[in-house]
């Protein structure tokens, strides 16, 4: 086993280099993971934006990789399996609280030490994590578990049914697996907002059936149209960051006592009338992450997804770097003008 790995740290500005790091720690119950494939998220975009000191340990969360070392005792997997991993709850989770114990893993209240995530060699989770993938999925496939899942649990928290028609405000990587879940689950009519062209094309590929511009209301009036002039059932909103419009747009669609799903995570404090969804009895529902729900938890669901072959959201990844050159992969994410929407860092 090696002692020292190589990782892609920010310095603090938005650079990233490459270092030589020990290797991420073995916690209790811990297994180590060989990184083969990881996605910038738009996350990941912002924290970088945000941060002011460099970084100790890698980020990363949309990964995909191999086992080296499982823990005494574990029987579901095999090192060697290939994996895509929940890094944020199962992969962390105490497996004893509350929260644990309903499938919550996501709200976990005695998390496991974060030791680095995926730009990098190795990473270590528990096993409870670690998402076995079937042969017919790469490690392209397994790397965008992860934003596939995000909108599975989005949708399915919030209780979307077959028929329903179903709005999406903006086409990027969450907005794109909201579509396409969206369109494999059963909706009626699904119409999604797109900023650039590049973004509307692929709204289209994932089973958008009317594709609109993010200003004015023409999201909105296309709702209303697919509905009858009622609205969508539900609405997603993938966009969050330092806009609001996306939201307010989302409440405006949606049907009276019908349901927005609050996803995107807008990242400044903003006003909301909250008069008008109040009086037509809109549900405004935050989700976060992915759980179990009814058993199953939302990263089989995607995988099964993924599997199926019906769903051609691999096509989403536009760029792909080697680790070495992840400030390139960066620059690339960031500029929506060179044709990207999602970003691979492979090993």
């Amino acid at each position: 086993m090696p002692s020292k790995m190589k990782a892609a740290l920010d310095d603090g500005t938005g650079r990233y280099a490459m270092h030589e790091t020990g290797m991420p720690r073995m916690y209790e119950g811990a297994a180590l993971i060989r990184v083969r494939q990881t996605g910038i998220c738009g996350s990941d975009l912002h924290m970088t934006n945000a941060r002011t000191e460099a970084q100790t340990i890698p980020s990363g969360h949309e990964v995909a990789g191999e086992i080296v070392e499982l823990p005494a005792g574990e029987t579901r997997l095999r090192v060697g399996d290939r994996v895509a991993l929940e890094t944020i709850g199962a992969g962390r989770a105490c497996m004893r609280c509350h929260y644990c114990r309903f499938g919550q893993y996501r709200h976990c209240m005695d998390l496991a030490p974060d030791t680095g995530g995926g730009f990098a060699e190795y990473m270590t989770r528990k096993p409870e994590g670690l998402f076995k993938l079937p042969d017919s999925l790469d490690w392209v496939d397994g790397a965008l578990v992860e934003p596939m899942a995000v909108s599975v649990h989005a949708l399915r928290y919030a209780g979307m049914k077959p028929g329903d028609v179903v709005g999406v405000t903006g086409s990027a990587t969450i907005g794109l697996s909201a579509i396409a879940a969206a369109h494999a689950f059963g909706a009626k009519r699904v119409i999604a907002s797109a900023k650039y062209p590049h973004q509307a094309d692929a709204a289209r590929k994932m089973g958008a059936d009317v594709v609109t511009g993010p200003g004015g209301d023409e999201f909105e009036d296309a709702c209303r149209e697919a509905s009858g002039g009622i609205g969508a059932d539900i609405v997603v909103e993938s966009v969050g960051g330092h806009q609001t419009a996306a939201l307010h747009q989302a409440v405006r669609a949606t049907r009276p006592q019908g349901k927005m799903v609050n996803l995107g995570g807008v990242k400044v404090p903003m006003e909301i009338d909250l008069l008008d969804p109040l009086l037509r009895e809109i549900s405004i529902i935050s989700v976060s992450c992915y759980d179990v729900i009814d058993g199953v938890h939302d990263y089989e669901v995607a995988i099964d997804l993924l599997a199926s072959g019906k769903v051609p959201y691999r096509e989403i990844v536009t760029h792909k770097n080697s680790l070495d050159d992840i400030q390139d992969g960066f620059a690339a994410a960031y500029d929506k003008n060179s044709g990207s929407i999602k970003v691979h860092i492979t090993q």
